[in-house]
């Protein structure tokens, strides 16, 4: 069976953090690294009136595209095989399923601040994909 890291991603400082470290263990592993974004789901019936389904689609593919583009730096010339993904949902969610459908290892992700008062908490997506999630997961600070 074929170890696979799952790397949520945003394009942000905190993803990129995670992917290094990801990259590391994969090393190690011989693993397969899956290079995931989540894109929340706008389709609503507001949005549905002024925004067609083609160009919300559009729209959800450039951003998450993006955010991989941001980061895939990093997994270059590191001899190892990497996959991304993008999904349509709700981010701790469609993290969680991935794993579960991909049969993953591990998840390994970024974590981000809340603000002052709560900086030493983790953000809430990382929080609940932690309690959530069906491998073990390592949230990179």
């Amino acid at each position: 069976m074929e170890n696979t890291i799952l790397v949520p991603v945003d394009g942000s400082d905190h993803s990129r953090r995670a992917l290094k470290f990801a990259v590391h263990i994969a090393k190690g592993l011989q693993a397969k690294i899956i290079v995931l974004n989540v894109q929340l789901s706008l389709n609503t019936r507001n949005v549905k009136r002024f925004i067609s389904q083609e160009a919300l689609h559009e729209y959800q593919e450039g951003e998450a595209q993006e955010a991989i583009d941001k980061v895939l730096d990093i997994v270059q010339d590191q001899g190892l095989e990497v996959v991304t993904k993008s999904r349509i949902g709700l981010p701790d969610l469609e993290i969680c399923k991935e794993a579960e459908e991909e049969q993953v290892t591990m998840i390994v992700m970024g974590t981000r601040g809340l603000g002052a008062f709560k900086r030493n908490i983790l953000g809430s997506v990382s929080y609940s994909v932690l309690h959530e999630a069906p491998v073990p997961v390592t949230v990179v600070p």
